[in-house]
């Protein structure tokens, strides 16, 4: 990939190296699975940082800041006059009503409300027991509350414009983008959008792409559309869109969620806005301070950890930027180029080796009937300590998790063929916890934790994923096979 931006030294833009290296410890030091860092301010990448095996090529599953995407699509659709912001939704998709009609509220529901998040449904519809048609369940589902007054988080509702952009477009979401100005950005021709089981892009969570090209897509929304001279986006659509029309204050649980909703895009302190994607995927920029960070995480399951992102950035370096430049620092900022070059993905912290490590490994466990329907388990450390495996029998077959000690081991995951990054160590003694991360098309971890008592083994299985894995849930235990 070619450099799309300009690169600098931090101190040319006003920021010290120092507070970038304290930005990316501070996050490290508390467990929080970073992917990708960027800062950007001027224009100028002051600093990146990919923590192996992400690199700035390596795509990643943004959720809901595909959310952003569909709101430009629907704006450039009013642009083309192919609709209204005002239209009621059900007037473009009669196919999916109910038999006896549409209900009242989903009736009085428009474009516009779907924008703001605030719609007819207090939840997501096709995450409902039973739905194949993530579309139609949207339509099917009895509304709980009148349209347009009230800040719901609803994921359908976005999946539903994503459908009426390819319904009114006739070509996918991603290519009709492509088409109307992400080529223009060199957006990666490897990008792709997850598809429902219709076959519909999933508008509310599916992209996946770089953190890169997400800088790109913030670059030219906080310039109002504007790119080489060209008005790439309607800028008019734009500036609505940035603007405060939700007040989520009392439904959200983060402070950073509490600030505001405008179409598809969130409002944060200090005046700026976020596409903001589950787990820690942000695109923030903040026009007073002229400043854009991108990150990449897996957050999922650690409550207030995206806050922590947030966090950092605000007191590691928006709060400390005083001026448009500082004294160069060439020393601090090959530091940083150091630091910030070397980072690995999180690993799970603890010991290496306890004295009942020799005991159990190798040893085969026969399970006790369990939902996860695992039959028998075994883990074996390396000689050198630095790894091991965990063999297990489910009714797939044989598998095995390759996992290092003190590092990651990279490997497919057994039945999904999804890439993973696995990491153990012994937490107690006798307690050792292995960390599986998911970094595929989906993003997650599952844990694996392993309690031994004499003879006994117990098993605790926790997958913390938006919806795959679920067999890897629950607690069960076993006996030694003689």
């Amino acid at each position: 990939m070619t450099d799309f931006f300009e690169t600098t030294a931090p101190e040319a833009v006003g920021i010290s190296s120092k507070w970038l290296i304290q930005f990316l410890a501070r996050l490290e030091a508390q467990d929080l699975p970073m992917h990708s860092a960027i800062i950007m301010r001027h224009g100028k990448i002051c600093m990146e940082a990919y923590y192996a095996p992400y690199t700035r090529d390596t795509l990643h599953r943004m959720f809901s800041i595909t959310k952003s995407l569909v709101a430009l699509a629907i704006g450039f659709l009013a642009e083309e006059g192919k609709l209204s912001l005002d239209a009621p939704i059900v007037s473009f998709f009669p196919e999916k009503l109910p038999p006896e009609g549409a209900y009242e509220y989903t009736q009085m529901l428009t474009i516009r409300d779907m924008l703001a998040m605030k719609t007819c449904h207090d939840k997501t519809t096709f995450k409902l027991s039973g739905v194949t048609d993530w579309v139609g369940s949207f339509f099917t589902t009895p509304p709980t509350h009148v349209p347009g007054t009230n800040f719901s988080y609803d994921t359908s509702s976005t999946h539903v414009l994503g459908a009426l952009v390819e319904k009114l477009s006739g070509m996918s979401l991603l290519d009709y983008l492509r088409l109307r100005f992400l080529n223009e950005l060199d957006f990666s021709s490897e990008a792709f959008v997850l598809k429902d089981p219709n076959g519909v892009s999933m508008g509310g969570s599916g992209l996946c792409a770089t953190p890169y090209d997400v800088l790109k897509i913030l670059y030219v929304i906080a310039q109002d559309g504007r790119f080489n001279g060209r008005q790439l986006i309607p800028k008019d659509f734009l500036q609505l869109a940035k603007r405060r029309h939700s007040d989520p204050y009392a439904k959200q649980s983060s402070f950073e969620e509490m600030q505001g909703y405008g179409y598809q895009i969130w409002m944060t302190r200090h005046g700026g806005f976020v596409l903001f994607g589950m787990g820690g995927q942000l695109a923030l920029y903040v026009p007073e301070k002229d400043i854009y960070m991108v990150t990449t995480a897996d957050a999922q399951g650690r409550q207030g950890g995206v806050q922590l992102i947030y966090e950092s950035f605000w007191a590691e370096i928006y709060d400390k930027i005083k001026s448009e430049s500082l004294p160069e620092a060439p020393e601090d900022y090959s530091e940083l180029k150091s630091y910030s070059g070397s980072r690995q993905l999180f690993f799970m912290p603890g010991d290496a080796q306890v004295p009942l490590a020799g005991s159990v490994s190798g040893q085969v466990y026969c399970c006790d009937k369990n939902e996860c329907g695992v039959t028998d388990i075994c883990v074996s450390f390396d000689d050198d300590k630095k790894g091991g495996r965990l063999s297990y029998s489910n009714a797939s077959g044989a598998h095995a998790i390759e996992f290092g000690i003190g590092c990651n081991r990279l490997g497919q995951f057994p039945d999904y063929g999804m890439k993973y990054a696995a990491s153990g160590a012994w937490r107690t003694p006798q307690y050792f916890l292995i960390k599986v991360q998911i970094i595929d098309s989906a993003v997650g971890n599952i844990y694996m934790g392993l309690s031994f008592r004499e003879n006994y083994i117990t098993v605790m299985f926790r997958k913390i994923e938006e919806s795959l894995f679920n067999e890897y849930n629950g607690i069960f235990s076993g006996r030694a096979k003689v």
